[in-house]
Order: C-alpha cells, then sequence, then structure tokens
C-alpha cells in the first residue's frame, strides 16, 4: 500500500480488524519464506554456515530500499527484517542440526 492509499478508520475496532487481516495475508508469505529456509538448510547442509553475513546485510539493504518506496521508515523496516532474520537463521541452525542428528 502506498502512502495514498492509506485508508483512514473511526474505531480502535476497526484499526484491529486491519492489523488481523493484515496478518492474515502476511502468514502464507511467511510460511512461504520459512519453506524457503527449510530448503536452504536442506542445500546447506552444515549448521556452521547458516549465517551469511554478506546475504543478511544485502537482504536489510534491498528491504531498505523497499521501505523507501512504500513510504514506511527504513529503520523501522530494516529492524524488523533483522529480527526476522536472525529468528529465520536460527531455525535454519536448527534444522541442520536435526539433519545431521539423524
Amino acid at each position: 500500500m502506498s502512502g495514498s492509499e492509506r485508508p483512514t478508520y473511526g474505531s480502535m475496532a476497526e484499526v484491529r480488524a486491519a492489523i488481523d487481516s493484515i496478518d492474515e495475508a502476511l502468514m502464507p508469505l511467511i510460511a512461504a519464506r520459512a519453506h524457503c529456509i527449510a530448503e536452504a538448510a536442506r542445500l546447506k547442509g552444515n549448521p556452521q554456515i547458516a549465517l551469511v553475513p554478506w546475504r543478511v546485510e544485502e537482504v536489510a539493504a534491498h528491504v531498505r530500499d523497499l521501505a523507501g518506496r512504500h513510504d514506511v521508515d527504513p529503520d523501522l523496516v530494516e529492524r524488523l527484517w533483522r529480527a526476522m532474520m536472525a529468528e529465520f537463521i536460527s531455525h535454519e541452525r536448527r534444522l541442520m542440526e536435526q539433519t545431521a542428528a539423524r
């Protein structure tokens, strides 16, 4: 949604309903990202290489650019993505460790 498409809400109930709707739209995308992470874990295999620092920085720069195009605070978006990436990297590492333990 660009800045000109932002709705105005008349109540907190409407804002909360909109947030719930957005969360429902985001979940399939998060699931798709989790699948990609599982595939990365399968392809990499080694838990020691779950973290790829240059890729983290590349993604952070990309989302900052996207934030600018969508009129969202790039600092906010970068912090959110770094937190999400850290969780997905931990998840990837756990998946690799589980596979290695078999």
